[in-house]
């Protein structure tokens, strides 16, 4: 019997558009306050500030996979060592800085957006992706873990939107 080889491109793995660390970045640290899977506290240049990812929505927290969503991203930045690498783009109407946010791996810099989003804990919030430096990644994170019937993929009709859920539970 003879067995071959052949190298197929790591085609499951979407590239990042521009790497973030090329622009104005910062290096900070996250003390442990993960609200939920899209907002969490970092210290940069001894300055603490809430963070809003850029570009995606995770379920809230009495939202079906809400918790669920929220221990993923703690899990993803303490394999950081919880350290990140802040893209800051803007400030939401909480005052928040909406960032892209990084991670070093061996293999380079990894997306958070991207890694919640291909696991299916949170959602492509396309409306409010458009100042994201790798927007156009996010959308084949998305499609990735929707194929795989992962996270909220798994409920039917892909589970309610973050946004819907806000807009019908508003007080």
């Amino acid at each position: 019997m003879i067995w071959f080889h052949f190298h197929q491109p790591d085609n499951d793995k979407p590239k990042l558009a521009k790497r973030p660390s090329e622009t104005a970045s910062l290096r900070c640290s996250v003390d442990g306050s993960v609200d939920d899977g899209d907002t969490f506290r970092v210290k940069c240049d001894n300055r603490e500030q809430k963070l809003r990812l850029c570009g995606i929505d995770a379920p809230e927290a009495k939202q079906p996979l809400g918790i669920e969503s929220r221990d993923y991203l703690r899990s993803l930045i303490a394999k950081a060592s919880n350290k990140v690498i802040v893209v800051e783009m803007d400030r939401d109407k909480y005052n928040r800085t909406v960032a892209e946010v990084l991670f070093d791996t061996p293999n380079g810099e990894q997306s958070v957006q991207e890694e919640m989003l291909k696991a299916g804990m949170a959602y492509h919030y396309k409306q409010y992706s458009g100042n994201c430096h790798n927007a156009d990644v996010f959308d084949t994170a998305e499609e990735m873990g929707r194929s795989q019937k992962l996270g909220v993929w798994r409920l039917q009709g892909g589970g309610q939107r973050p946004w819907d859920y806000r807009k019908q539970n508003q007080s």
